[in-house]
């Protein structure tokens, strides 16, 4: 019966020495496993500073992009303007050149006596005669 005793906790150790070197095994795995994925993100620790300058990079993106949609509604009204103006210059010259013969008659029609055209050249510039001086009497007392 020692004998049966000793060979079950033979037995029993045995297993469990199996039992500790498989987890022993599997650990080691495991530890493998981890020091393997450890340099890999090693590669990728930068990527930590990189999502800092994005972030940055994002605001500054918004920043821009708020700017420019700014810009662009000047942009929009100025050439709103430009156009009206356009258009209303486009109203006065087309008005001008429907009344533009009306005018044109109206003008070459004077009568060539009643104006009086300048001279090509200016009068010429006569010299004054002096005054003559007048004697007075004087009065006597």
């Amino acid at each position: 019966m020692k004998n049966n005793v000793l060979n079950d906790v033979l037995h029993w150790l045995e297993e469990e020495i199996h039992s500790l070197q498989d987890e022993i095994h599997v650990r080691t795995e495991t530890l493998n496993s981890l020091q393997k994925l450890t340099t890999e993100l090693k590669e990728y620790s930068d990527t930590a500073d990189y999502k800092e300058k994005y972030e940055d990079l994002l605001e500054e993106h918004e920043k821009e992009k708020e700017r420019l949609i700014k810009l662009h509604d000047h942009y929009r009204k100025i050439e709103d303007e430009h156009n009206k103006i356009k258009n209303e210059l486009k109203g006065w010259q087309d008005w001008f050149y429907s009344n533009r013969d009306i005018y044109d008659r109206l003008f070459s029609a004077a009568p060539t006596g009643a104006i009086k055209t300048p001279p090509d050249e200016p009068p010429a510039i006569s010299k004054k005669t002096p005054k003559k001086k007048i004697k007075r009497k004087k009065n006597k007392k």
